[in-house]
């Protein structure tokens, strides 16, 4: 069984919140607890594996490399519980927690570390980072095994997704299956962690976006070649590189980080100074969520299938990585549709007040003009397979249509470039 209620309690009774992390060496203590941490001090009768009476949270002042005191955490049984609802007797990891406001992006924690881990179990420490609805934007982690005897800085370096952050949790945990619903180890009493001096790394800037993100049919090949997404780019002194992948069903936003998921199984693209187009493989691939399993997995690019395209941005040195979404985009072939829609004509293109759509074989249908932030701007009827649409009232930039028969399947998506 996996315990959350220390999480849900401090998050109801953590009052002293400010801008930076609160007693971070833990030099001040009341009662022989440590003053805005929250612990498992007092929850019952508390043992180590030797039932010898322990303090889960105790005050450590031998060695300390800032100020004069640490905390020291250890994982231990629990016994006539004051609170058997919500922590029940058995076996527990000790853990240290914090909530602290800020809307600055850290590259990284460091922190003053010893420990001695049992066999088969882990100690963790875990920072998140929440934007204002409690939406988790980024976060860090470090697992910890075996054992260092002396006191030295451990490094948890964060990921944050293109989000803005309003507030931090530091989890430090003796056992990791205290805080985390899956893990591979077995709380063991006994286990302790002891942390001393947490500083915040230095303050991120976001890396500058791309714009203008248009993905494209531009085959009839019935694979990931068909796909294709430009993107004009931003200032490139502050970017690294770019990296391309296609979704459907899921957005980064979805998974708990989305800009390090699109880093490791994205396309990457170099910067060249101008803007880009970028053409999927016959062997492209897009994610999604197995319906059977959950996993998220990659799927060769198919007909029929709506997605969205997204550019991360890799941020240089000093720089957060971002990303953009294009418009939703669903593969079709004219050939496809019972082979009755023989050619598409789309003139002229780039336009300056009016643009032609000719499908010879299409009797109704409606052609929709959209933003590239998916605002549906035009949408007009038409019938006998033409259609001639204002857009004297666009300004100029890049925009993409869809075209549907009467069956409102998309017939045709793809890039319109106005001119004034």
């Amino acid at each position: 069984m996996k315990i959350f209620y220390l999480l849900g309690l401090i998050s109801v009774l953590s009052t002293s919140i400010t801008a930076q992390v609160i007693n971070p060496s833990f030099e001040n203590w009341t009662t022989g607890e440590p003053d805005d941490w929250l612990n498992f001090n007092g929850v019952g009768d508390i043992t180590d594996e030797n039932g010898n009476t322990i303090i889960p949270a105790k005050e450590e002042t031998t060695g300390a490399t800032e100020g004069n005191s640490y905390i020291k955490l250890t994982s231990f049984n629990l016994a006539n519980t004051n609170d058997p609802v919500n922590l029940p007797n058995g076996i527990r990891g000790s853990v240290a927690y914090q909530s602290f406001n800020s809307t600055d992006k850290f590259l990284n924690f460091e922190l003053d570390i010893t420990y001695d881990i049992k066999p088969n179990d882990t100690a963790v420490i875990l920072i998140d980072a929440f934007d204002n609805s409690g939406s988790r934007v980024g976060s860090g982690k470090v697992y910890l095994g075996g054992s260092q005897t002396t006191l030295a800085t451990v490094t948890v370096d964060m990921s944050y997704d293109p989000f803005n952050v309003a507030s931090y949790k530091i989890n430090i945990a003796s056992s990791e299956g205290q805080v985390l619903a899956s893990v591979n180890s077995t709380i063991a009493p006994g286990s302790w962690l002891a942390v001393d001096n947490i500083v915040e790394g230095i303050i991120l800037q976001d890396a500058p976006n791309v714009t203008n993100v248009i993905a494209s049919d531009v085959n009839d090949n019935h694979d990931g070649s068909d796909l294709e997404v430009s993107f004009d780019i931003p200032d490139e002194t502050k970017v690294s590189n770019y990296y391309v992948i296609a979704m459907s069903g899921i957005t980064p936003a979805d998974l708990g980080n989305g800009a390090g998921f699109i880093l490791n199984s994205g396309n990457q693209t170099t910067t060249t100074g101008s803007d880009q187009t970028y053409n999927f493989t016959t062997a492209g691939v897009y994610w999604r969520t197995d319906p059977k399993t959950f996993i998220i997995e990659p799927t060769p690019i198919v007909e029929n299938v709506e997605m969205k395209v997204y550019i991360l941005v890799e941020g240089a040195s000093g720089y957060m990585n971002v990303y953009e979404a294009s418009n939703l985009i669903t593969l079709t072939s004219p050939l496809s549709l019972s082979d009755q829609y023989k050619e598409i004509s789309i003139y002229p293109n780039p336009a300056i007040n009016f643009v032609n759509f000719k499908i010879d074989g299409l009797e109704n249908g409606s052609v929709s003009i959209i933003s590239v932030t998916g605002q549906e701007l035009v949408k007009q009827n038409f019938s006998n397979g033409t259609k001639q649409v204002d857009i004297s009232k666009l300004n100029s930039g890049v925009y993409f249509y869809t075209i549907r028969n009467k069956r409102d399947e998309i017939i045709k998506t793809n890039k319109l470039v106005v001119r004034k």
